[in-house]
């Protein structure tokens, strides 16, 4: 829903030691909530003015934190002084005029007790800078980027790689681009603000979009249930290994069912009879979904009008060369390091270069603020704002 300007993403390398991607979720299915919608009005605020003001230069994630965390009597006289921002600033101002301290504050603490915990060098590092731009396909610059959580930060830095991955999704899905490939492993672990438009019209703009989770419970407990089976009912191509309950269900209800003939024979003292009859039965039944063993997968493709698949519906087993891949892991190196910025030992000059950053950012933000109070008490027709205060 934020987006950071022009779509530039803050220091190249995303260093993390986690396998996956965790978020803490948003309220997806309390949108229109007072305290879900007024800390996202406040937030979207300070990102717009911050993109005006001189044209954009303090457009960053750790400036827009900071500038929220100054006192309200500072921020709401600045960016009311906007007239693009006068209307998204209304209820806030009307609260403040109205001596509804306490509800301000309440809106306003809404917004800051979850960035908060995001303040950090680090990431103020990581986000402050832009070393290139976030579309990824573009045939004049092509790029492959992977980023990955450190699980011991993951409801910290999940939050900065879902505002990525929001506006990547964004850029990447025009015309005239470059093949190419979103792979998401733990789908759940973290929020893809506009995947399920992603997924329906990313096809017809050659980009591919692979999505990997555990099991469909956990798509709807995370993403909430409407989302969840969008997401869940446009995807194409599915394949699956052993899961149980009701994802298994829906997989098999989803494969389809299969005109399977019958015959019963009944014995009693005088005759044997025998009864033919055909009956609708599942394609793959829940029961054999949740025995696949390690290597089995069940699943079904989806084709072209000009490339026809015969059999759509697969069960099948990958056969893995084990000799061969050990080969091949035997046979890796190590990815370099361009920039290390974590606290380890030995590092003394690349924490101080981060410390820097990070106290460079304060400064600037408590410049700013200086700056435009001192502006708006030098116009006749913006002063009796700072006279409400």
């Amino acid at each position: 829903m934020l987006e950071p300007y022009e779509g530039k993403l803050s220091r190249t390398v995303l260093r993390g030691e986690g396998g996956s991607n965790a978020l803490d979720l948003p309220d997806v299915q309390k949108q229109g909530d007072f305290f879900v919608e007024s800390p996202i009005i406040l937030f979207a605020s300070i990102i717009w003015y911050l993109k005006i003001y001189q044209n954009g230069k303090y457009c960053t994630f750790p400036h827009a934190i900071e500038f929220l965390n100054r006192r309200y009597e500072d921020i709401f006289p600045i960016l009311t002084s906007y007239p693009e921002l006068e209307n998204y600033l209304s209820p806030f101002m009307d609260a403040w005029l109205g001596g509804a301290a306490e509800q301000l504050m309440g809106q306003i603490a809404s917004a800051k007790i979850p960035l908060s915990r995001m303040i950090s060098p680090q990431l103020y590092w990581v986000m402050s800078d832009s070393e290139f731009t976030l579309d990824i396909n573009n045939p004049e610059e092509p790029k492959i980027l992977c980023v990955g959580n450190n699980p011991d930060r993951q409801n910290i830095y999940g939050a900065a790689l879902g505002l990525y991955n929001s506006r990547i999704v964004k850029l990447i899905n025009k015309k005239g681009m470059l093949k190419s490939s979103v792979i998401i492993d733990e789908l759940p672990t973290i929020y893809f603000k506009g995947l399920d438009n992603l997924i329906a019209t990313a096809r017809s703009n050659k980009v591919a979009v692979c999505l990997g989770f555990q099991d469909f419970s956990q798509l709807v407990r995370d993403y909430g249930d409407k989302e969840a089976k969008v997401v869940m009912n446009t995807v194409g191509n599915i394949f699956s290994g052993q899961v149980v309950g009701e994802t298994a269900k829906t997989l098999s209800e989803r494969f389809g069912k299969v005109l399977q003939k019958r015959q019963s024979i009944s014995i009693n003292r005088q005759d044997v009879s025998t009864s033919i009859n055909t009956q609708m039965d599942a394609l793959i039944p829940p029961s054999k979904i949740s025995g696949l063993t390690q290597g089995m997968f069940v699943g079904s493709v989806s084709d072209n009008f000009n490339e026809r698949i015969e059999q759509k519906i697969f069960h099948c087993e990958i056969v893995v060369d084990a000799e061969k891949v050990k080969r091949e892991e035997r046979a890796y190196k190590k990815i370099p390091v361009i920039t290390d910025f974590t606290d380890e030992d030995g590092n003394d000059r690349m924490k101080e270069t981060v410390q820097a950053n990070y106290r460079r950012i304060k400064e600037e933000v408590k410049q700013i603020v200086q700056e435009e109070l001192e502006r708006i008490a030098g116009d006749d027709n913006l002063k009796y704002l700072l006279q409400q205060k």
